[in-house]
């Protein structure tokens, strides 16, 4: 369940840019074996205290990779990569104020300030996030015995 923020990320990029393929997995993005365009979303765990007894805060790093289009117009083997628009992404996280609800895994990221890095053929944007997550409450004792809820209340009247 620790990839939630992972995940939840995938589904906000893809409801700014609902055509552009989503990587996840390292070694393919590595090797450099994916079309383009698209975009690579890798997170780090920073920290993972608990908040409440039924909830603990993750802050976490996410980075995403938006790899733009090269030109096959022309006849040479490489072509130029043509930038791909971000600011419809950005414009979607000023509007909601930097604190993205995911309908689908039911968490609200607080995310800080996007940091960008423009290369040749593609811009790398790094934030911090925050949110919260729920842990559900064991119903078994330690010595593995189910613990007994209370379902019947009996009052004596006084």
């Amino acid at each position: 369940m620790m990839d939630v923020g992972l995940k939840a990320w995938a589904e906000l990029v893809q409801q700014v840019y609902p055509d552009l393929p989503i990587l996840r997995n390292r070694s393919r993005w590595l090797a450099g074996q994916f079309d383009r365009p698209s975009v690579f979303i890798e997170t780090d765990l920073v920290s993972d205290k608990a908040h409440t007894p039924r909830a603990d805060r993750i802050i976490e790093d996410v980075g995403l990779v938006f790899h733009y289009d090269i030109d096959r117009s022309g006849t040479e083997e490489a072509g130029e990569p043509i930038p791909y628009d971000l600011s419809p992404f950005f414009l979607y996280l000023r509007q909601q104020r930097f604190c993205v609800a995911s309908q689908r895994f039911g968490i609200m990221m607080v995310i800080e300030t996007p940091r960008t890095r423009p290369l040749n053929d593609r811009m790398e944007v790094t934030f911090r996030h925050s949110y919260l997550l729920h842990v559900p409450k064991s119903m078994i004792k330690d010595d593995g015995q189910p613990i007994q809820k209370i379902n019947d209340f009996f009052i004596e009247p006084s």
